[in-house]
């Protein structure tokens, strides 16, 4: 894609002066037109190591120009700064940059007339793990992420690239392109591209591309809590909140102000539950202190509790079993959680309807609540997830896949089997959908099993409702916490995790 843009500022004085002096003689010069060739549309080269070297034709030839390159991140808004690289015509540039997409520019003046033009192209700084499966697995009581792609599988990211697992079973992970790190060889601040894991023991924030870890758990806390215990991780509209020791830890993930630590810290008397459903908006979160649907923010240093309603959000006498949540359409993820929920000390159960993506607490988030046949096999099940399609869960019950359909109150089993020895570990539907990206898109059941410390992580696409063969299996050691499929393109970086 080429932007040409031609400033004229030496003909200002010759109108002026023919309209002064109009004989009826004109004799207008023809403007500059300065024009740049040799140069492709776009160039893709990895972060570190490839060099561009571009010999670039500019016209009219035969004149003298000053020249310079520059570069900018793709997405960059109005007003963001330009970084030159280069004052020569030819470009000879040794690549140091963050994977992602950017614009490339050639600027060009002619010295005489001080006309003044440049070109802009697509330029794509890429490395092998630019599209692939992200596995978080516990091996040993320490957690650790490997990676699949098309082409090729690395193991043990986090080992590999720091000498070291992260302690504890894993917890979660959270990927976000608006993190900061001090780059040396410009001495200033960056956005960078992080992936944070949290373990039950531990918590880093790894570089995107490499796995090597920008900032680890004693330098991501600014008031370091008083256990070195992580309950859970989970997103906020533009934050990361991690709960652990006592309280919830709140990081703004920010384009322009930079943070580097959790700044926050929720006071409260609260226990939330691990089971929680969050994403674009405020986290849905269960105080199990108060059995009360709560939330937390950037905007707030204590545990924040909805508005009342019929029913009522608080007080409400019941353990939270299950949430997941339902996407209406491609711009609302999320949008519908489902909740199962039993009432202390009796056999009732319940199914919520709730708002999946409140933007304050002025509002009950129950919409519906109906009660369960407590029959339903679905209510003992040893994993869960929904359909983010409709309304449909799969559940792993006596290591057998089954679904519930919540419409009509049905169950049955699925015809997904394993070997003898394979244990299911993990569950989770996992929606792809890009905007623009349509031929990428998937909708998979993603289940994992494990045996003789080793896991097999089966990928079965799902057609109205119907789990299919699986299409994919991935394997490794350790077992399965969580899996992410994550891909960047010229347009951004998306993932399969929604909340």
């Amino acid at each position: 894609m080429k932007h040409i843009n031609i400033f004229l500022g030496l003909i200002t004085a010759f109108l002026l002066n023919s309209c002064f002096s109009d004989n009826g003689n004109y004799n207008y010069k023809d403007p500059l037109n300065i024009h740049i060739e040799g140069v492709k549309n776009a160039y893709t080269v990895s972060p570190t190591g490839d060099k561009l070297q571009i010999s670039p034709k500019i016209y009219p030839e035969g004149r003298q120009y000053d020249c310079f390159w520059a570069i900018i991140p793709a997405s960059a808004s109005w007003g963001e700064q330009l970084d030159t690289i280069s004052h020569k015509q030819e470009l000879d540039y040794a690549v140091n940059l963050n994977v992602g997409s950017y614009k490339l520019r050639l600027c060009a003046k002619d010295r005489a007339t001080g006309v003044f033009a440049y070109e802009e192209y697509d330029l794509h700084v890429t490395t092998d793990m630019n599209i692939g499966w992200w596995v978080l697995k516990s091996e040993n009581d320490s957690t650790d992420i490997d990676f699949f792609s098309d082409e090729k599988t690395k193991t043990d990211i986090i080992h590999t690239a720091n000498g070291h697992h992260l302690q504890g079973l894993a917890q979660n992970l959270y990927f976000t392109f608006c993190y900061w790190d001090f780059d040396e060889s410009t001495q200033k601040d960056k956005r960078v591209n992080a992936v944070f894991i949290a373990s039950r023991n531990d918590l880093a924030a790894l570089d995107y591309f490499t796995g090597k870890i920008i900032r680890s758990y004693d330098a991501l806390f600014i008031d370091k809590p008083t256990r070195r215990e992580v309950h859970s991780m989970f997103a906020g509209p533009s934050d990361v909140h991690v709960y652990a020791g006592d309280h919830i830890y709140t990081l703004f993930n920010s384009r322009y102000d930079i943070y580097k630590q959790f700044i926050i810290k929720t006071l409260g008397d609260y226990r939330i539950s691990p089971i929680q459903h969050s994403g674009r908006s405020l986290p849905l979160l269960f105080n199990e202190k108060n059995s009360s649907f709560c939330s937390v923010s950037r905007s707030s240093t204590n545990i924040d509790y909805f508005t009342d309603g019929v029913p009522s959000p608080k007080n409400m006498d019941m353990d939270l079993l299950f949430m997941g949540g339902l996407t209406t359409s491609a711009y609302t993820q999320g949008d519908v959680a489902l909740a199962i929920m039993k009432k202390k000390k009796e056999d009732k159960y319940y199914l919520l309807t709730l708002n999946g993506q409140p933007n304050n607490m002025d509002s009950n988030p129950i919409k519906k609540i109906e009660e369960l046949n407590g029959t339903l096999s679905v209510l003992q099940a040893q994993h869960r997830t929904l359909n983010q399609n409709n309304r449909i869960i799969y559940y792993a019950k006596d290591n057998r896949l089954y679904t519930c359909n919540l419409d009509n109150m049905t169950e049955s089993e699925q015809g997904i089997s394993w070997t003898a020895g394979e244990k299911i570990t993990y569950m989770e539907f996992l929606k792809y959908s890009p905007y623009g990206l349509d031929s990428s898109w998937f909708d998979y059941l993603a289940i994992a099993t494990s045996e003789n410390g080793r896991y097999k992580l089966y990928l079965h696409p799902v057609n109205a409702g119907k789990v299919m063969p699986a299409v994919k299996t991935l394997e490794g050691k350790g077992e399965v916490k969580r899996a992410c499929f994550m891909s960047q393109t010229p347009r951004g970086i998306y993932t399969s995790t929604l909340f």
